[in-house]
């Protein structure tokens, strides 16, 4: 395994599990035994759902980075599974349009910061142009393309069976198809 790939490979084990936390908080399986905005039913840039979320959004954008120095998803699925060119590019297809919102958001919000509203607003602009569902989608695609390679490689080096792992990736590819 190469080293990117070790990377990339603990980067998305962390984005898997901050993804879990934000789904349950969402569901309510997981409850905060802190909050800042008292009222549960009103929306709050603090609440532990938003902080959640911008974690989740500029974790996700590291992991599909644009730019050569950084980690890409797709770039190193290519190079490690270059016979899973459909499934990769139809995940591929969903986030692309999203990479430019998600690294303003990332840069300004998410784990760098601004000093201004404004210099945050075009990082805002990101969910008038996107809905949470279209992003929500594409994470959760991205998130089951890794865990289905990943599960390919696994039971390919165990001499094991991978028509799971085949139908798995297969599956990916339809849904993202249909949903794009």
């Amino acid at each position: 395994m190469s080293e990117e790939l070790y990377i990339f490979a603990e980067r998305y084990a962390h984005f898997s599990n901050v993804h879990t936390v934000y789904r349950d908080l969402l569901s309510g399986h997981y409850k905060p035994s802190v909050t800042v905005n008292s009222n549960a039913n009103e929306w709050s840039v603090t609440d532990v759902g938003s902080t959640m979320m911008f974690v989740l959004y500029a974790y996700f954008y590291s992991l599909v980075e644009d730019d050569p120095k950084g980690l890409n998803g797709f770039r190193i699925w290519r190079q490690r599974w270059p016979e899973e060119e459909k499934a990769i590019a139809a995940v591929e297809s969903q986030v692309k349009p999203l990479r430019k919102g998600l690294k303003l958001f990332r840069n300004r919000l998410g784990f760098h910061g601004s000093r201004s509203r404004k210099h945050e607003e075009p990082a805002l602009d990101f969910f008038a142009k996107h809905s949470g569902t279209e992003v929500w989608e594409a994470m959760k695609n991205f998130k089951s393309l890794g865990a289905a390679l990943f599960m390919k490689d696994v039971a390919k080096q165990a001499g094991a069976d991978q028509t799971k792992a085949r139908r798995w990736i297969d599956s990916i590819a339809a849904k993202c198809m249909q949903e794009t």
